[in-house]
């Protein structure tokens, strides 16, 4: 199947216009048709109903759209692997994060790899742990960074940096960033909380820390939004719980304050995870080695965290 085809075909999914797709993909539009009746003679099915105002996608286009993309990126990977034997990396990696690792690393991993290897397109996705291991395990990511909470299973996490967590409330509360207060887990517990949903890594590390000191949560609010949770706790609805690299750049705005969780605080742990049987790309390799290069130079920089040492740097230079 003409990749050109499954190209033009996903482009007219996304533009619902015959025109506009062909206006996006620099063609004619009657070279545009043409590529589309052919892809529909292929598959054996009407793909598109065709309306005054565009096109909309038959069930079968439905069925037939996430199959194209999937084959689409088959093929880039396939080529990005044969590049790989001439020391190339080339083609697109998709990196899924949790909210505050992607409001400290995404903007700056986009840039760096568009200066240093801008034959390779990275998208960043920001979801939580039981999305993201969802996801490599259906192979529709290659890397996803996450909370290591011993849960993966078959997966392989690389382990890139450990920080610790703040208990956070309205500004004035607690402490400051450079002076935070203290708060023991019992009174957390205690308090009306604000927290993400089941399903994230933080969640599930406090829920088992409340289970090892015999005892519940108080969670009023479920918020699976960074920025909503922020504004729950700055309008003193909750108290909430957020890494440093979050909550002391909010303490600092003077947005919140900040307290430590007991005396020796509570720390989380995020990995770097790929699915094994997945196609470990050279450029998924030059995405691991650069995340480890942007958190190391952070962390020189002044954010406290203890960076772990890349394991990947290794296989490139060897491969």
């Amino acid at each position: 199947m003409d990749t050109a085809h499954l190209k033009a075909f996903l482009r007219i999914a996304e533009t619902g216009s015959i025109s506009r797709a062909a206006q996006s993909l620099g063609i004619a539009q009657p070279s545009l048709s043409q590529q589309l009746l052919r892809l529909e003679d292929e598959v054996g099915l009407r793909l598109f109903d065709r309306t005054a105002r565009g096109v909309t996608l038959t069930e079968a286009g439905r069925v037939f759209l996430e199959h194209a993309r999937m084959m689409l990126l088959s093929a880039e990977r396939a080529i990005a692997d044969t590049l790989r034997l001439r020391g190339e990396a080339q083609g697109q990696v998709i990196v899924a994060m949790p909210p505050s690792v992607a409001r400290l690393v995404g903007s700056r991993l986009i840039e760096a790899l568009e200066v240093q290897s801008p034959l390779v397109r990275v998208r960043v996705v920001e979801a939580y742990n039981g999305t993201i291991r969802g996801w490599l395990e259906a192979e529709k990511i290659d890397l996803g960074i996450m909370y290591d909470l011993h849960t993966l299973r078959h997966l392989t996490p690389n382990r890139l940096f450990s920080e610790e967590l703040f208990v956070v409330a309205p500004y004035g509360q607690f402490g400051t960033a450079s002076e935070p207060g203290l708060i023991d887990f019992a009174q957390l517990a205690a308090s009306r909380l604000a927290l993400p949903g089941p399903q994230h890594g933080l969640r599930q590390l406090l829920e088992r820390e409340a289970a090892s000191n015999n005892t519940g949560l108080q969670v009023r609010y479920d918020v699976d939004s960074l920025p909503t949770l922020l504004d729950l706790v700055e309008h003193g609805r909750a108290l909430s719980v957020l890494p440093s690299c979050v909550a002391l750049a909010e303490a600092r705005a003077e947005r919140i304050s900040v307290a430590r969780l007991g005396l020796t605080g509570m720390h989380r742990t995020m990995s770097l995870v790929r699915n094994p049987s997945h196609v470990l790309t050279h450029a998924s390799v030059r995405v691991e080695n650069l995340l480890h290069s942007l958190l190391r130079a952070l962390a020189d920089g002044g954010w406290d965290a203890h960076i772990e040492k890349n394991s990947t740097q290794e296989k490139e230079v060897t491969s």
